[in-house]
């Protein structure tokens, strides 16, 4: 539930945030072409009605940024820790409209430093939301980038558990008795991975980056499917892709490895 929740607040969290960078766009267009668009008839009721809906309304979209930015960050946090370059995004847009708030407040004028930086802000913060779609797991702090990490070595600690007892020794006999009980670890092909999909009360598994996981008891994959990914595969090159990818597993139960 909170990765749907995270999910929709962020693209609506991207939708608001448009909305405030088509007040910029359409008055630079209305500016620099708008005598060219108000002589064709069809043009000019498409140009006025945007400049109604996004320019009037700016500040308007500039308050639902910062709502859905806070619940947002929220949720991502309750969910998945502090992502870094989803917080670098934050930071620039909380920046932006507050001194869009700034400036309405004060009745400014679109120029001046103000309105330089504000425009300036609007760049970064276009290339910060960029890079936190196109390059999530990059600098993933507080659960993000170890979490693989440490499972692949509790898995090998398991492995490798060997306790030996010697008993019994006299004078004349000497007689040993080496009990060993190792863990050993299970080996999944991908053939018999799929087996386990989640569905007609089958377990679901799914395989990330080596590590088997039993993911039968997480809500989120009720009937092994997850946003559309399904159990029983390697989904490793899919939530490599994901902006909170690897922190769905810290719930999971480690079962095995991929061969």
């Amino acid at each position: 539930m909170f990765e749907k929740l995270g999910g929709l607040l962020g693209w609506l969290l991207i939708i608001a945030f448009a909305g405030t960078i088509l007040n910029y766009v359409l008055k630079f267009v209305n500016k620099n072409f708008g005598k060219d668009i108000s002589a064709n008839s069809y043009g000019k009721k498409i140009m006025k009605l945007l400049m109604k809906i996004f320019v009037r309304n700016h500040k308007y979209f500039g308050f639902a940024t910062i709502i859905l930015l806070s619940s947002h960050f929220i949720v991502q946090f309750s969910k998945s820790g502090i992502n870094v370059t989803g917080s670098i995004a934050a930071i620039i847009m909380i920046f932006q409209v507050g001194l869009g708030v700034y400036a309405n407040i004060k009745k400014k004028t679109r120029k001046g430093v103000w309105f330089f930086v504000h425009r300036m802000m609007a760049v970064l913060l276009i290339i910060g939301i960029a890079l936190h779609l196109l390059a999530p797991n990059a600098l993933n702090i507080v659960q993000g980038k170890n979490i693989v990490k440490d499972n692949v070595n509790k898995v090998s600690d398991s492995a490798n558990t060997t306790n030996t007892s010697n008993t019994s020794n006299t004078s004349n006999t000497s007689n040993t008795s080496n009990t060993s009980n190792t863990s050993k670890v299970q080996m999944y092909t991908l053939d018999e991975l799929s087996k386990y999909d989640g569905q007609n009360g089958n377990k679901a598994y799914v395989a990330y980056k080596g590590i088997v996981y039993d993911i039968t008891d997480i809500q989120e994959w009720k009937n092994g499917v997850h946003h559309g990914q399904k159990a029983g595969m390697d989904l490793t090159q899919e939530f490599s892709n994901s902006p909170h990818g690897d922190s769905i597993f810290q719930m999971a139960k480690i079962v095995g490895k991929i061969q």
